[in-house]
């Protein structure tokens, strides 16, 4: 149960300050990406931090409701899939630093994912 709850804090805080990162530095982050569209990343952003309320919420008063944790694990894989989706089909044609920051994000969700999986199924 420690475990889970110190995956959960972690991908809640990863979450508020990616989504913070997003809504507030929106622009440096367009011109890294190479992304036009001035309202991807405060609209991601936002509801990152949305997510990360309910991951915190969570972690700190739900470990049990093995529901709740498989949920949060379910939309941290799909962000995975979802991320190597567009870097291996090349959509959106982000930046090389684009694609490579999606990897390396996708690669760190997908760590904190399976971090839950295994601690929340030895509850």
């Amino acid at each position: 149960m420690k475990e889970l709850k110190k995956y959960l804090t972690i991908n809640s805080i990863f979450s508020a300050l990616s989504g913070l990162t997003m809504v507030l530095l929106s622009g440096i982050l367009n011109q890294l990406f190479g992304i036009k569209n001035v309202y991807v990343f405060p609209v991601i952003g936002v509801n990152l931090l949305v997510f990360a309320v309910f991951v915190w919420y969570v972690s700190k008063r739900h470990l049990t409701n093995r529901l709740w944790v498989m949920a949060i694990t379910v939309l941290d894989v799909l962000w995975v899939v979802g991320s190597f989706v567009i870097v291996l089909l090349g959509l959106y044609d982000l930046t090389a630093t684009g694609y490579i920051i999606t990897v390396v994000v996708a690669l760190w969700i997908g760590f904190l994912a399976y971090k839950q999986f295994v601690n929340s199924a030895s509850t």
